[in-house]
């Protein structure tokens, strides 16, 4: 995975933070990475190949607890 830094204001920064405060994230690079996918699988950039080792892996870390998961209501 490459490493990159970016800095955000304004409009992205409190939509980041608010998916922390929110608990959608745990941290602010979690909160980039799940919108970068959730862009992905509304746009289908990448190969249903990629997406199903990375959900493999979502699903191994969740399974043996290096992921937590939390239930979301909309409000």
């Amino acid at each position: 995975m490459a490493n990159i830094n970016i800095e955000v204001k304004g409009y992205i920064e409190k939509v980041i933070d608010r998916m922390v405060e929110e608990n959608y994230a745990k941290t602010k690079t979690e909160a980039v990475r799940l919108a970068l996918f959730e862009f992905d699988q509304k746009h289908g950039l990448t190969d249903d190949e990629l997406y199903a080792v990375a959900a493999e892996k979502m699903v191994k870390d969740i399974a043996s607890g290096k992921e937590k998961v939390h239930k979301f209501i909309m409000k």
